[in-house]
This record gives C-alpha cells, sequence and structure tokens, in this order.
C-alpha cells in the first residue's frame, strides 16, 4: 500500500516539477538577456539623464512594432500597408491582453515568456525521450541560447509558434492526436510555417497508420486557423491568400529559382545603398541556409521523417525566395536542431560546453545589436 501510495505521490509531482524547471530555465536565461540588454543601452546611451533608457521599449524594434500595431489597430494602414503579412494569432492576443497589462508591449513580453516556458516544458519531455535522461535539460538550453534567441523575448511570433510546435510533435509521438492538433493550431496562428509542420505530424503518422479517424482529425483542427485567416482575407481583401500578396508588395519577397535567390544573396556584398550592417547579415544568411541543410540531412540520416518533412519543406521555401531573409531566426524555430545536439553531446561535457558557450556568445551579441536597433535578422 505503501509503495502504491508513493508511485502515485511521485507521479503527481512529476508534472509539476518539470513545469517548475521549464519555468526556471526560461525565467532564468530572460532576467539575464534582458538585464545583458539594459545594461549595454545605458553605456551605448547618447543621453546620460535618468529614464533615458526604457529597459521594455528596448525590445519594440522592426517587425515587433508592427505587430503590436495590428494587436492594438487591427489590420488597418494605420497598423502597416502591408501588415496581413503577419498571421494574427500574436497581435490578436497582445491586443486583448493590453487592456489589463495597460500595454501592449508589456502584454506582448509576458505572452513570450509564457510561450516559452510551454515550449521548454516540452522540449523536455521530448528530449528525454528522444535522446535520453537529460538530454531534454541541454536541448532547452540550447534552444534558450539559441544565436537568434532573441525572438523568444522581443515582441515576435517565435514563441508562440514553438509552444505550439513543440507539444504538437510530442503528442504526435504518443499518438495523442487532437491534443497534437490543438498545438498545430497555436502554431499555425502564429506563422505560415504551420503549414509544414502539419506535414511533418502528417508523416509522424505515418510511422503508425493507426487511428487515422483522430489523426485526420487532429491534421483538420491544427489547419483551421489557416482556413479562418483566409477566409477572412478573402470578406475583407477580395483574396484568400492576401498574405502572400502583402509578403510581395512589403518585402519583396516571392518564389524563385534557388540559383537566383543564392545569387542575389551572395551580390547585396556590393550593394552600395545597403549598410554595412545589412550586408554582413546577408552572409550569416549563406551560412545559415548551409547550416540549415546540414541539420535536414542529419534528419534524414537519423531517419526522423517527421522531422526532418517538417524543416526540409520549411527550409525550402525559404531557399527559394527572392533572396535569403531571416533563415538564422526560422532555424530557431526548427526546435529538432536543439534536440539533435543534445544528442550528439550526451556523455560529452567537452562538446556540450563548446556547442553551449558559442551558441550563447552569439545569443549575447544578438540581444545587443536588436535592442540597439540594428538589424538582426
Amino acid at each position: 500500500m505503501a509503495v502504491a501510495t508513493h508511485a502515485r505521490l511521485d507521479a503527481g509531482t512529476a508534472p509539476r516539477r518539470a513545469w517548475l524547471e521549464a519555468a526556471v530555465l526560461a525565467v532564468g536565461t530572460r532576467i539575464v538577456l534582458m538585464a545583458i540588454a539594459y545594461a549595454a543601452a545605458w553605456f551605448l546611451a547618447d543621453e546620460g539623464r535618468p529614464g533615458a533608457v526604457d529597459p521594455l521599449r528596448i525590445w519594440a524594434r522592426w517587425d515587433a512594432v508592427i505587430l503590436l500595431r495590428i494587436g492594438l489597430l487591427g489590420y488597418t494602414e494605420a497598423a502597416d500597408p502591408h501588415a496581413t503579412a503577419f498571421f494574427p494569432g500574436f497581435p490578436a492576443i497582445a491586443g486583448a491582453f493590453s487592456w489589463s497589462m495597460r500595454s501592449a508591449l508589456v502584454a506582448a513580453l509576458a505572452i513570450n515568456t509564457v510561450a516559452s516556458i510551454v515550449a521548454v516544458r516540452y522540449l523536455l519531455a521530448l528530449g528525454d525521450r528522444d535522446a535520453g535522461e537529460g538530454s531534454g535539460r541541454r536541448a532547452a538550453l540550447y534552444m534558450l541560447l539559441f544565436p537568434t534567441a532573441v525572438f523568444l523575448i522581443a515582441p515576435y511570433t517565435e514563441a508562440l509558434f514553438l509552444a505550439g510546435a513543440i507539444p504538437a510533435f510530442y503528442f504526435a509521438r504518443r499518438e495523442r492526436w487532437i491534443p497534437a492538433g490543438i498545438a498545430a493550431a497555436v502554431a499555425m496562428s502564429a506563422r505560415f510555417a504551420g503549414v509544414f509542420l502539419l506535414l511533418g505530424l502528417a508523416v509522424e503518422w505515418l510511422r503508425h497508420r493507426r487511428d487515422v479517424g483522430r489523426a485526420a482529425l487532429g491534421l483538420v483542427i491544427g489547419v483551421v486557423p489557416l482556413v479562418a485567416y483566409g477566409a477572412y482575407l478573402a470578406a475583407s481583401r477580395g483574396d484568400f491568400f492576401h498574405f502572400v500578396t502583402d509578403q510581395k508588395e512589403g518585402w519583396g519577397r516571392e518564389l524563385t529559382s534557388p540559383l537566383v535567390a543564392l545569387e542575389r544573396t551572395w551580390e547585396t556584398w556590393s550593394g552600395a545603398d545597403y549598410p554595412a550592417n545589412w550586408r554582413f547579415a546577408w552572409r550569416m544568411e549563406i551560412v545559415a541556409a548551409a547550416l540549415g541543410i546540414a541539420f535536414v540531412v542529419w534528419a534524414v540520416r537519423k531517419k526522423e521523417w517527421g522531422y526532418a518533412t517538417f524543416m526540409g519543406t520549411f527550409l525550402a521555401t525559404l531557399l527559394v525566395s527572392t533572396w535569403y531573409f531571416s533563415i538564422p531566426r526560422m532555424l530557431l524555430t526548427m526546435f529538432p536542431i536543439a534536440l539533435f545536439l543534445a544528442a550528439w553531446t550526451r556523455g560529452r561535457d567537452d562538446r556540450h560546453e563548446a556547442v553551449l558557450l558559442g551558441s550563447a556568445a552569439l545569443c549575447v551579441m544578438g540581444v545587443i545589436v536588436f535592442t540597439q536597433g540594428g538589424w538582426f535578422y
């Protein structure tokens, strides 16, 4: 009787411990990175008066400004002439909570904190399941200190996407297709990349080929946000895929051949009109593309077909865009990378330390560059 009681207590406390560990990791790294950003802002500030540096406002840069405006103003010209390029999940939640927190920015930062905790919680479980006990913690650290992890803090959509994508694969691998579909719907509401996530989940189902009805229902649930958003665009803009049009008109992104995309990216080095910051970033886009291809090949070699499909289809669209754009940031959302690295470093402290130190150094650089208003993917 005593043994059974202890087993029930352990079963009840284990999930709470996992959530606590996820919160400590996500919030702890966030506090450190936000402190570094604030300190850097003071060191680099032009003004010395008290209050010259707003510790929160420094996170509202680039696309974050547009997302916050959409949350407050909706898909209007005042938000951005090409606002529909951004899916509604994140700005809608930020806008909904802005009234209680008296600030859309504070709401957005809070949302990304909660989303990061959720993502880490399920990455811990996936890592331990896929690569052995303790691997989940290493995978979580690799994600939280990824070179472009600044976008897990800033009001961007990456954290919300991962809060859906990682649990979706976790539940799919346990053949719990309805929760997997609900989680996938969260990811889909945040980014069009949810389509590639669903393709990966479909391949996961092919590994088992059981429970067809629930799997199909789960995938249908996952695609609902895309259909709903498309219906809204069809009614308001006369085009179901108007978000593609706005991507083209606002950011010049459209499909092209992979060779042309690579050539255009390479030629930005000689673009006299581009600042040095951008030209260097475009070189790193090429490096990131090569790394992305390597990780897709790694997934294929490991016969992780679901992960390979998700990452491969996602990366393929980035490689046939007008030019390489934000690939380092997109690698952050390809969470299997953290899992593969955790498996590779298991039992090898030298590898773990090298990966963590190298990634953390780039992460800190990214936090400073981004919060200072420089272009960082």
